[in-house]
């Protein structure tokens, strides 16, 4: 999505304004929610990402027992398919970009999740990786594409690769590879790196880690290095991971005392100072998954009995907007909302739409919220 200068700023004050966490009283917001339906032959579906049109990428499956799930893409109330990659068995759509570019993963008959890009005569596998696995996350509007790679796996031992791949300018039907920096410890077995969101920016979010510092959020700038920055943790915690990062450079994730989560955004500020998010009335856990443009994030927000890492409430889906904190269920509007019972939220648009899972009149489908006008 592109702002002018003008608009760049506005926004970007807005959103300031939006994680100052106003602690009075804020007005509910309400969305109204779409069912997007199932494949041809599929009995359920979740979507995992949105673009800026509000055009929707997810997966559809027969039934809960079958592995045998197919991407789509729903538009303008018309879900497609996505295929799958030649001799795959299973496909996912991770992302997919306002020019209708879409990434995923699937298999190409063995089982191992490599990676795809949508074209015009099909999928593409654009980093052949048999011998290992490929996950994408996300992709830009310039068409460059993030995610993970292992080469090699040893038992459930799996070294992770964070890369950015980026069109061919020589060929556009291949791909240039480009491994993101780690930040070293003594053990190289024990140092990887993780991607989990990808902005307009060029910057990439996710984890670090090694046998110094265990697990840090972490950054990786858009310059010529790649250069990686350890986000660390809100003050007095041990670990922390980045999930999330919008177009200014702010980034969700979570950040870890003992035994506890608190959700967490980190500013764009020089030091990336990070700021604690409200968690819902009566708990004092969550995290925090996705930021879009306007400062509105999407995650969760629990109980936790003290000293233990037991649960004492169910995980309850929340957005921070406005200046408050709001459990996803409750601010579905009464007509469109009717019969839903929300179970995953995935991701959140600039325009404020977020899109998930969840259980309507007893079938697993995917859905997309759209704020209602206030």
């Amino acid at each position: 999505m592109k702002h002018n200068k003008t608009n760049g700023a506005s926004l970007l004050a807005c959103t300031l304004a939006g994680l100052a966490l106003i602690t009075s009283a804020s007005a509910q917001p309400s969305y109204t929610v779409t069912d997007l339906g199932t494949l041809s032959g599929g009995g359920s579906s979740t979507a995992y990402g949105l673009n800026d049109l509000g055009d929707v990428v997810g997966s559809c499956w027969p039934d809960i027992y079958s592995g045998d799930t197919t991407g789509f893409v729903w538009r303008n109330g018309v879900m497609t398919s996505t295929g799958r990659l030649p001799k795959g068995f299973y496909s996912y759509a991770n992302a997919i970009n306002s020019s209708g570019v879409v990434v995923g993963v699937g298999d190409t008959g063995n089982g191992r999740p490599q990676s795809w890009v949508s074209t015009a005569s099909g999928l593409y596998n654009f980093f052949p990786n048999n011998g290992g696995n490929t996950y994408t996350v996300g992709i830009n509007e310039a068409g460059a594409i993030c995610g993970n790679y292992t080469k090699s796996l040893s038992g459930w031992v799996a070294s992770w690769k964070a890369a950015i791949w980026t069109p061919d300018p020589k060929d556009p039907r291949k791909y240039r590879t480009t491994d993101l920096p780690v930040i070293p410890g003594i053990d190289p077995k024990s140092t990887q790196v993780f991607t989990t969101a990808f902005n307009q920016a060029g910057q990439v979010v996710g984890s670090a880690s090694n046998d110094l510092m265990g697990e840090h959020a972490c950054l990786w700038n858009n310059n010529a290095a790649h250069s990686i920055v350890d986000l660390g943790m809100f003050p007095g915690d041990w670990s922390s991971v980045a999930y999330g990062i919008n177009d200014f450079g702010q980034i969700a994730g979570e950040s870890h005392p003992a035994f506890g989560t608190r959700p967490v955004v980190w500013n764009n500020d020089a030091a990336h100072s990070p700021s604690e998010l409200p968690q819902l009335p009566g708990d004092n856990s969550g995290q925090a998954s996705r930021i879009n443009n306007l400062g509105h994030v999407i995650g969760s927000s629990y109980h936790s009995d003290p000293g233990t890492w037991d649960n004492a409430t169910l995980l309850r889906l929340v957005v921070w907007r406005d200046g408050g904190v709001f459990e996803l269920q409750s601010v579905l509007e009464p007509v469109t909302g009717a019969g839903w019972t929300v179970t995953g939220a995935a991701a959140i648009n600039n325009l404020g739409q977020i899109v998930g899972s969840g259980m309507h009149n007893g079938q697993a489908r995917a859905f997309l919220l759209t704020p209602a006008a206030q």
